[in-house]
């Protein structure tokens, strides 16, 4: 298995607690590699400054570069989604996320960063995750069941709507990385540009997980928190 840094260290018959996010984003930080660049995109199609369209042409040569986001970034813009997520009721043992193919390629890294982040099941498959109910109890903890015996699906989803220019709730004049990105749960969506900019919720923590939980649904098979790192690194790699 993949060395980790435990969170509680396997012993008396107790697994131990780990995390992939942590290797990928909090560790590195704490060596000092705060500003290596970790998640990349396409440059933007209309560069903005504090959610306002710029239009200066020199500015817009400027701007009109590939986004790329160090450590210290991704980990601020996913841990603050990871919050915005857990406000919005998402629950470790209920929910499943899923991000939509087109969605930006740097909101999806960090949506599939802030779900690993909580211990939130990424459903990763290509065939829209549709699984029957026999084959998801094959898959044992591949699909954790709600009261009503179906995960609650959670998915990212681009939407059509404006910048959100800074407000009230917008204390601070961070770029939310998720312009024309929602998330929607239960038949509701949310504006996650206006969402992330609301200086109310606070970023969430790196969770402790079991080693054996099922952390993300692959076309290969279910992944454990264990066994997923390589395909965090995997899939943050092809984002670029």
């Amino acid at each position: 298995m993949t060395d980790f840094h435990w969170f509680t260290k396997p012993g008396d018959g107790t697994p131990g607690t780990l995390n992939p996010v942590f290797e990928i984003l909090d560790y590195p930080i704490v060596l000092g590699r705060a500003d290596e660049t970790v998640i990349t995109g396409d440059a933007p199609d209309t560069p903005l400054i504090d959610g306002r369209e710029v239009t200066d042409p020199r500015l817009l040569k400027a701007l009109s570069v590939p986004v790329e986001l160090d450590r210290a970034e991704a980990l601020d813009r996913s841990a603050k989604l990871a919050g915005v997520l857990r406000t919005m009721g998402v629950d470790t043992a209920t929910s499943r996320v899923r991000v939509d193919a087109d969605v930006p390629a740097v909101a999806r890294a960090l949506s599939v960063l802030a779900a690993m982040r909580l211990g939130v099941v990424v459903d990763a498959r290509t065939d829209g995750g549709e699984t029957d109910p026999a084959e998801a109890d094959a898959q044992s903890k591949a699909d954790v069941q709600s009261e009503e015996g179906a995960p609650v699906e959670v998915r990212v989803v681009a939407i059509d709507a404006d910048p959100i220019e800074p407000g009230r709730a917008s204390v601070k004049v961070v770029r939310s990385r998720f312009e024309g990105v929602g998330v929607s749960i239960a038949g509701e969506t949310a504006n996650l540009d206006q969402a992330m900019r609301d200086s109310r919720v606070e970023s969430a923590e790196v969770a402790p997980l079991d080693p054996s939980q099922t952390l993300v649904l692959t076309d290969d098979g279910p992944l454990s928190a264990a066994e997923s790192l390589p395909w965090l690194e995997e899939f943050l790699r092809e984002q670029r």
